[in-house]
């Protein structure tokens, strides 16, 4: 598991920390992005701004440990703005999270 990235990889990931980056900088501003309510939705979401940030061509040199590395960066920061959301948007989605 501590194998080093390969050239592909690392790519990948300074992409990812710069998405992190940019979704901090919406944080700063307390602006938040909308996930749906169901838990298999959210996550389907997830993984597809994930899929998406890597390019084509590096896709099947990205490993999966690699790729749910990335998942769960990108996902504690989008999950941590579901608490600037308006509180209507919240119960809607009945969020049983405490923040």
């Amino acid at each position: 598991m501590n194998e080093p990235l390969n050239e592909a990889e690392t790519r990948f990931m300074e992409r990812i920390e710069r998405r992190i980056e940019f979704l901090r900088t919406l944080v700063t501003a307390e602006l938040g992005i909308y996930l749906p309510p169901d838990e298999k939705q959210r996550t389907r979401a997830i993984e597809t701004v994930v899929r998406l940030t890597a390019r084509q061509k590096e896709l099947p040199y990205i490993r999966p440990h690699v790729m749910e590395k990335a998942t769960q960066l990108i996902g504690a920061q989008i999950e941590g703005m579901q608490k600037l959301l308006p509180n209507d948007v919240q119960y809607r989605n009945r969020l049983r999270k405490h923040w």
